[in-house]
């Protein structure tokens, strides 16, 4: 079962609509049934996982109840969140590396990356004292397993959640609209936008050694749109189920490519993930408080981690460590960036908003070079779409392009172009205004339903375009 399913579209209204005629103040109830809802939800993609899910919340649960601020369970209680992570998600690599023939053929339990990393975090926020060790296991449960964010996030926090399994959730009006809005538009990204431009992206990622330069670039800029929206949607559809029930999930993403430059667009990038690595990695290993050369070296460290939490493949890591190298360049350069800024009039609001304006496309450019790693098949391969769009003699460079080599049709293209640019309205009005949805919930009737309709017709045309699944259910 995924979001944009047929069996998602019957499941959801059923799940809120029997949590709301459960009596408010049996709150027990309800986390039974919320409980039972995010284990069927979790069954639909394979019966057997749904054990490890149950065995690594039960486990973390009692090693919390008798921690108490003992290191001797937390360790173990940490290696064993991370010892099932490798052995699922990286042991295939590691034998790959090594040369082991170890006879395995081991499937990748869909959401493990995200319940473990909220299991792991609640370990160690009991041994910090930041929450207490919860003693109702349905709690605790529901917390690793809720629904709506099991399968790729966000990672939610015990202290921003837990509590509110106990709180009395009505039936609002307002809340829920909000929140199916939400949603609405997280579909409206996943499936409008995202899908077409995997057509486009797979078409010429398939190929790579067939596919000209030019192409390859417009693909490699298609890219990261395409990832921005297919994970950001999930987000939104998660955040606004979560909201339709009176839950607020953590932020996951905040207009990143808006940002001036790489620390900023990853302050806004997998916003939950970011601050896990922040709070749980980058701090414990001295942060910037060690000085210039070991920020330096505990930022690629993050970073490099961060690629391998994606996936056990080498082209990952070496995009996660490119991604902090250049951040780590950015911050070093800083200061001679804004010398030759000084140098320069930008006092008026032209030249301040063309600045702006060249930052933020300069950014986004460093991010989609990182991202070709990203896409790319093996670390050869993303070379050869390097070497392919800096158009070196005997690669075929910027020649060969023709529109109809995008695979995506006149129409869907202007439409995805057109989109994209819709797409990029609602994040300047996001930055400027705050909450969109609020916006349009609480305008005048005719607006509020024109974006209803656009939105829901936009969806319902372009259902049958383009993948299913989403992006991060592979991580």
């Amino acid at each position: 079962m995924v979001f944009n399913s047929v069996s998602f579209a019957i499941f959801f209204p059923v799940a809120v609509i029997i949590y709301f005629i459960l009596p408010a103040e049996g709150r027990k109830y309800r986390k039974i049934w919320l409980l039972l809802c995010s284990y069927y939800f979790y069954v639909c993609q394979g019966a057997v996982y749904a054990l490890l899910l149950f065995a690594a919340t039960l486990i973390t649960y009692l090693t919390a109840l008798f921690m108490k601020r003992r290191k001797a369970l937390l360790i173990p209680g940490l290696i064993l969140c991370f010892a099932l992570l490798f052995f699922f998600k990286y042991f295939d690599l590691f034998c790959e590396s090594f040369k082991i023939s170890a006879g395995f053929n081991i499937l990748l339990p869909v959401g493990i990356s995200f319940y473990l990393f909220k299991s792991a975090s609640y370990l160690i926020d009991v041994y910090r004292g930041d929450c207490p060790a919860e003693k109702d296991f349905i709690k605790y449960a529901l917390y690793v397993s809720f629904f709506p964010e099991l399968l790729a996030g966000p990672i939610s926090r015990a202290p921003e959640v837990m509590p509110q399994f106990d709180e009395v959730h009505t039936f609002d009006y307002g809340r829920i609209r909000k929140g199916l809005l939400r949603m609405l538009y997280g579909y409206f990204v996943k499936l409008v936008i995202a899908s077409r431009l995997a057509i486009l992206v797979d078409r010429a990622y398939g190929n790579v050694p067939g596919t000209g330069g030019l192409t390859l670039l417009i693909a490699s800029f298609a890219y990261s749109v395409q990832i921005y929206c297919d994970f950001m949607s999930y987000s939104e559809i998660a955040i606004g189920a979560g909201e339709v029930m009176g839950i607020r999930l953590h932020e996951n993403f905040r207009q990143p490519f808006l940002a001036k430059n790489l620390p900023e667009l990853w302050r806004r990038w997998h916003i939950s993930l970011m601050d896990w690595f922040r709070d749980y990695l980058y701090i414990p290993l001295g942060g910037s408080r060690k000085g210039t050369v070991r920020k330096y070296i505990n930022i690629l460290i993050v970073f490099t981690v961060s690629g391998l939490w994606h996936g056990a493949a080498y082209t990952y890591i070496l995009w996660g460590f490119l991604s902090g190298l250049l951040q780590c360049i950015g911050i070093m350069t800083g200061n001679i960036r804004s010398r030759i800024v000084s140098l320069f009039p930008v006092h008026n609001a032209l030249t301040k908003a063309l600045h702006g304006l060249y930052m933020r496309a300069a950014t986004f450019c460093l991010f989609t070079f990182t991202v070709i790693f990203f896409r790319a098949g093996s670390i050869d391969e993303a070379f050869l779409v390097i070497r392919r769009i800096a158009g070196i003699p005997g690669e075929n460079g910027l020649s060969g392009f023709s529109p109809s080599g995008l695979g995506l049709g006149t129409l869907n293209l202007l439409i995805a172009v057109f989109m994209v640019l819709v797409l990029l309205l609602t994040d300047i009005i996001r930055e400027k205004k705050g909450d969109v949805f609020e916006l349009v919930t609480g305008s005048k009737w005719y607006i509020r339903w024109g974006v209803y309709y656009f939105l829901t017709v936009s969806v319902l045309l372009s259902a049958n375009i383009g993948a299913a699944k989403f992006i991060y259910y592979a991580f």
